[in-house]
């Protein structure tokens, strides 16, 4: 599929700016998700994780040599939360490949970072696999309700459920997953209702995955780019930075 994103000509934002707005507004949208979803109860860092997303976006427009390989330093991400370092490394393979003038795609943005981590020490296994794991069944799987224009809250509902069907390391919780998704997941009769039960009886049994925030997360970014093939339009913003793309949809700005 011949996918292209449309450029908004009259849009002042560089394409740094719609990064980070995007990737904040991602965390956003499953922080609305949590009041209602034990499984998603974490501290909130939308705001909180502005400047850090920044530094990673830049430190990858300073690793901008196409003949080498990416690397970043470890001070990036030193401090952060291991949950945090996807988040991270996507916003750095953005501004390397925007640096470079290569097309933003959701699979060359899992490449890049997934080539970063080789680089970070930091970076632990599960930030490594995340990538993969929401290549290949969350993101396919929101990307096809997006499509069908359900509401982001229901794309990502169902990623989760996919998610725990497949990856969870919890049998009971697979067994469970599985079995609302044959009913149609979140799309079924009463299935946000079902869901919900799931989740309690998951506290109930004391059943946490830190790391799923992150996996939906990741996941809402990656949606907002084509999977592959893309037709690179390049034009300069008001500041003279080229802007390679620029989604025609609204840009959420979220302050320093």
């Amino acid at each position: 599929m011949n996918e292209t994103i449309t450029l908004r000509p009259e849009s002042r934002a560089s394409t740094k700016d719609v990064i980070i707005d995007y990737m904040l507004a991602s965390v956003d949208e499953v922080e609305q998700l949590q009041p209602a979803l034990n499984l998603l109860a974490q501290p909130s860092v939308a705001r909180g994780g502005y400047d850090f997303f920044v530094h990673c976006y830049e430190a990858g427009t300073q690793n901008k040599a196409a003949e080498t390989e990416p690397a970043l330093p470890d001070a990036v991400f030193r401090d952060s939360t291991p949950w945090m370092q996807r988040s991270g490394l996507l916003c750095a393979a953005a501004g390397r490949l925007n640096a470079l003038g290569q097309p933003l795609t959701h699979n060359r943005l899992c490449d890049v970072a997934g080539q970063y981590c080789a680089s970070v020490a930091d970076a632990d296994a599960e930030t490594r696999s995340g990538f993969y794991t929401v290549r290949s069944i969350s993101l396919p799987v929101y990307r096809r309700l997006l499509r069908d224009k359900h509401p982001s809250g229901i794309c990502l509902q169902q990623a989760l459920l996919h998610l725990l069907a497949w990856k969870s390391d919890s049998p009971w919780a697979r067994q469970q997953a599985q079995r609302l998704l044959w009913q149609g997941g979140v799309l079924g009769d009463k299935g946000e209702f079902a869901l919900m039960t799931l989740d309690d009886e998951l506290r109930e049994r004391q059943f946490a995955w830190p790391d799923l925030r992150s996996l939906l997360a990741i996941t809402g970014f990656l949606a907002t780019f084509p999977a592959g093939r893309y037709l690179l339009i390049e034009r300069c913003s008001p500041g003279g930075e080229p802007v390679n793309w620029l989604p025609d949809i609204p840009v959420r700005r979220y302050a320093a």
